[in-house]
């Protein structure tokens, strides 16, 4: 008799668990349609919008592809700019076949030039407004 009655409390409490979870289920299974309804009118919007430009995309996509083929020009551009400032200066007039053939020309002694003060600013020295001498 006890086993009868056990086995009627356990089962009772596996269809209680199972209800609780269905039940758990349910309401997660309606919070992703309220999130699927609610990205569907995000998607619609955006169509909507994006409507607009349709038929300006092919002069879009034009300038973008004059980008494209314009950038290995603009990169070897950069590389050969950043590789004259990194060479020291060297005076073009000294390798010319005029200077060759002139005397040497006579150097000036050096002037000196007063210290010019220069802004040191930051957030991080009391308000950054202040000058200093260099």
């Amino acid at each position: 008799m006890t086993l009868i009655v056990l086995s009627v409390v356990v089962i009772a409490l596996f269809i209680a668990v199972l209800a609780i979870f269905l039940f758990v289920i349910g309401v997660l299974l309606n919070r992703t349609a309220d999130n699927l309804g609610d990205s569907l009118q995000s998607v619609r919007k955006i169509a909507g919008q994006a409507a607009v430009i349709g038929p300006a995309i092919e002069r879009i996509n034009g300038t973008g592809a004059t980008v494209v083929g314009a950038l290995p020009l603009l990169c070897e551009g950069a590389e050969n700019i950043a590789a004259a400032k990194s060479a020291p200066y060297t005076d073009p007039s000294a390798y010319s076949p005029v200077a060759a053939s002139v005397a040497a020309p006579s150097v000036d002694p050096p002037v000196a030039t007063p210290a010019v003060p220069s802004r040191v600013g930051g957030y991080l020295d009391g308000g950054g407004l202040g000058y200093m001498d260099a």
